[in-house]
């Protein structure tokens, strides 16, 4: 009966720890995959509102930020674009302390992402931005950086390009 027991006791614990950690596993692994949403919302949303916008201006460090955006290419990257959108309204993007930062019209709207995500790089390559009708200037985007923390904090790596779609054509 004793021995019995202790089996019992042994069986029982092993079990609970198990159950203990899959249940840690699997909010790891839904908190991880919230941030990664994250990300991957703010980068869907820069690229469809910069799908329309026009006029597309790359910041040569975080402070490049202008209000009237003039087109400027920068094949090697930069860390802020300043845009019209199809609005009119001059709409702005840049890394800050980790975070991705949107401005309209000069206002600051808030961090595009959050607080357990710190993106360590937001790059924007531009291309074929001056106003010429025989090019269809060219945004790619690149944010790499880290979700998550202690031992499931993982690295992550997103980019897109996005064409502009010229309404007038």
């Amino acid at each position: 009966m004793i021995v019995a027991l202790g089996v019992f006791a042994t069986v029982a614990l092993i079990s609970a720890s198990s159950l203990l950690l899959l249940t840690d596993a699997q909010r790891k692994a839904f908190s991880l995959q919230s941030a990664y949403d994250n990300v991957r919302f703010s980068l869907e949303v820069m690229a469809r509102d910069l799908r329309t916008g026009y006029s597309y201006y790359c910041g040569s460090d975080q402070n490049d930020i202008i209000q009237e955006p003039t087109s400027r290419d920068c094949p090697a990257g930069g860390p802020a674009i300043s845009y019209k959108n199809f609005s009119g309204n001059t709409v702005n993007y840049r890394i800050f302390e980790g975070r991705i930062e949107k401005f309209v019209d000069g206002i600051f709207v808030g961090a595009m992402t959050s607080e357990n995500i710190i993106v360590d790089t937001l790059t924007f390559y531009v291309v074929g931005s001056p106003s010429d009708d025989d090019w269809q200037p060219r945004v790619a985007i690149v944010i790499k950086g880290e979700a998550g923390s202690g031992r499931s904090m993982s690295k992550f790596n997103l980019q897109t390009t996005v064409s502009q779609r010229k309404i007038n054509l």
